[in-house]
């Protein structure tokens, strides 16, 4: 069995606790380090929970040269795009530092062996591991050895390869596994962002659950929180005309801020699922609903007839549902017209 509660830092996860929320910050700091810090700054003032970089080298992560349509090998031209992305290994504790002074959590995707020890050496709370690398096995197997909590992205994966996944970590010794459904497509349509198996994950593996998006705008991210996700991840950026590959389909600031106000919104809105009146709603029993009034004056003594009430509003006399056990019933007081009919005048 899973982990139903994960500690992260000083945050626990799991039901009953607010939605972790995860700024990619990704690539976007540009090869600076400064703009990393800017970055991380933005994301204190909107109070994120956590902000997350990747950590990899371009040569363990892709290689030199690929396929043409000719099927002739030549220059990969991706690697140097990749190259330039990487984060150097040099500002990784800076930024972890740095990262923690301004109160929020440091994590990072690893891409590779050496990039898990690094980011352990660090004193990482947990580790991420993208959807790529989820049939990566010595990946998997090296980062469970931890024994740390492990966030595993399972983008573009069929249920039978995370039940794997699963398979492999648990193996180490490692039950502490979030799985967060992504859908690999920058940006995915909505058509194709099957919330719902996120669901499905939940339920088949007794996990705690969350989503990874790429898509436009904050939809997303509400509905997977109102159907269960305790972990949010999503890109953020200072503009998304910025150049670099992560930057498009990111929010900005003021809307990262916006989604995580919608989300505390929607977690207060879901409530405890009691079905029964709130204290505000307790003066509306009485307001909107109707009880059994006198439509003309009524003496002591009367029989009391069909003609001789109405329901409406407000709910000060008998309710509707006594109607027919006044009916034939004599007035022990005189009833003035147009006042509630209750127990003690009959």
């Amino acid at each position: 069995m899973l982990s139903q509660r994960l500690k992260i830092g000083s945050r626990w996860i799991g039901e009953g606790e607010p939605a972790f929320i995860i700024a990619e910050i990704g690539s976007n700091h540009d090869g600076s380090l400064e703009q990393a810090k800017k970055l991380i700054d933005a994301c204190a003032k909107i109070k994120v929970d956590a902000v997350k970089f990747q950590s990899f080298s371009a040569e363990k992560l892709i290689n030199q040269t690929k396929l043409n349509e000719k099927e002739n090998w030549i220059s990969n031209p991706a690697f140097k795009a990749i190259k330039s992305l990487e984060l150097p290994t040099e500002w990784h504790k800076e930024l972890f530092d740095y990262t923690a002074k301004s109160g929020l959590i440091f994590l990072s995707s690893a891409f590779d062996l050496d990039k898990v020890d690094l980011l352990n050496s660090l004193g990482v709370p947990a580790f991420k591991i993208a959807s790529g690398d989820i049939n990566y096995i010595q990946l998997l197997q090296h980062t469970a050895k931890y024994k740390k909590p492990i966030l595993l992205s399972t983008g573009a994966a069929y249920l039978g390869e995370v039940e794997e996944a699963i398979r492999i970590i648990k193996k180490e010794g490692n039950n502490q596994i979030a799985l967060l459904h992504c859908v690999s497509n920058y940006p995915p349509s909505f058509k194709d962002a099957n919330i719902q198996a996120m669901v499905t994950m939940k339920k088949a593996f007794k996990a705690i659950v969350g989503y990874s998006d790429h898509s436009p705008g904050v939809t997303v991210p509400l509905g997977a929180v109102a159907l269960g996700a305790k972990i949010i991840e999503k890109h953020i950026t200072f503009d998304r005309n910025l150049k670099g590959p992560d930057h498009p389909y990111a929010l900005t600031i003021e809307e990262f801020g916006q989604m995580i106000r919608e989300i505390r919104n929607l977690e207060n809105a879901l409530g405890n699922g009691v079905k029964k009146p709130v204290s505000g709603e307790i003066p509306e029993r009485a307001g909107a609903r109707r009880s059994i009034y006198s439509t003309v004056k009524i003496h002591k003594g009367e029989k009391i007839s069909p003609e001789m009430i109405k329901i409406v509003r407000h709910a000060h006399g008998l309710n509707p549902s006594e109607v027919n056990k006044i009916i034939g019933r004599k007035a022990r007081i005189d009833i003035d017209e147009n006042l509630p009919i209750t127990w003690d005048k009959l």
